[in-house]
């Protein structure tokens, strides 16, 4: 499904970046992250791409099921945790699934500014590849090549010739599922790119967060000086949320960024896939669905 947002006010909503995303609010307690799809328009409005997943959490089927023209939809501002580095040397674009949504701003980007690009994009079958009616008919279909697994051509199996060839300043940037994203890691890591030169996204926290240091902590919301408990078995975002605090997680594993709060004081125990290395050591944001904190106190801008 291909969702047009637009301001309910008729307002021109907010630019974006290539592989920014934003929060849909589409039930109560129910928020979900989609891409922002650069389609070639330029008419303030926000397109995604909401591809079904019955095996899901829930948050497509709601979409599917609900949400129809007309309706009035709370969204955040575009947000982004992938971003596309203007390269000095050619892109390799890599998506499997949905994963090809916020490859499509990218191509986009990279298509204007004149760069050097491919974008190959896997899917299971012919017809189950998201946007491929708009890649295939944009105007750099002659850079996108699609890779059908159920006609024998998978990413398994087999591999785009320029990931095996590495550019000195290119970038490969992979989206997709975890298991298609650590295969495209591994195979870039093999050819001789460079770690700074592999950029992906995920839909899942690489591994899940460790046990180990979960003692109690009190956590202080800034606004009120409020002091709350956090105690070994819940998170942060559980106990400001049941303090009447907004925390606005979704994924509620530390991968999809929306929960990321500014840190006044105290030192965060780190357990996200969102930040960096670099915007861990600076310690001045922590996601509080999944991480805790070294310190006894953490004073937080909520």
């Amino acid at each position: 499904m291909l969702l047009e947002l637009r301001d309910a006010e008729g307002a021109v909503l907010e630019l974006f970046e290539a592989g920014a995303h934003i929060d849909l609010h589409i039930a109560p307690g129910l928020i979900r992250q989609y891409s922002l799809v650069d389609v070639g328009r330029n008419d303030g409005a926000y397109m995604i791409c909401v591809q079904r997943e019955d095996g899901g959490r829930g948050g497509s089927i709601a979409v599917h099921d609900r949400v129809r023209e007309g309706d009035t939809l709370t969204i955040s501002s575009p947000r982004n945790t992938f971003p596309l580095r203007q390269p000095d040397g050619g892109v390799l674009l890599l998506s499997a699934g949905v994963g090809v949504t916020p490859l499509v701003s990218m191509a986009a980007r990279l298509h204007r500014t004149g760069a050097a690009f491919e974008f190959h994009a896997y899917t299971r079958s012919p017809n189950a590849l998201p946007l491929r009616e708009h890649l295939e008919s944009g105007a750099y279909r002659d850079r996108v090549f699609v890779h059908d697994s159920s006609r024998g051509d998978s990413f398994r199996t087999s591999a785009p010739r320029l990931l095996h060839q590495p550019v000195e300043g290119g970038a490969v940037y992979a989206c997709g599922p975890e298991a298609f994203v650590a295969l495209a890691r591994e195979r870039a890591s093999d050819a001789g790119w460079g770690p700074e030169q592999f950029h992906s996204e995920r839909f899942a926290p690489m591994a899940p967060p460790e046990p180990e240091g979960s003692a109690p902590f009190t956590v202080i919301a800034a606004s009120t000086g409020q002091e709350m408990s956090v105690a070994p078995d819940e998170s942060i975002a559980d106990v400001l949320e049941r303090h009447g605090y907004e925390t606005y997680r979704s994924c509620g594993q530390g991968y999809c960024g929306s929960c990321v709060t500014r840190v006044i004081s105290g030192i965060p125990d780190h357990r996200d896939d969102t930040q960096s290395p670099e915007e861990h050591a600076r310690n001045s944001h922590i996601n509080v669905c999944c991480s805790r904190s070294l310190s006894a106190v953490l004073e937080l801008d909520v």
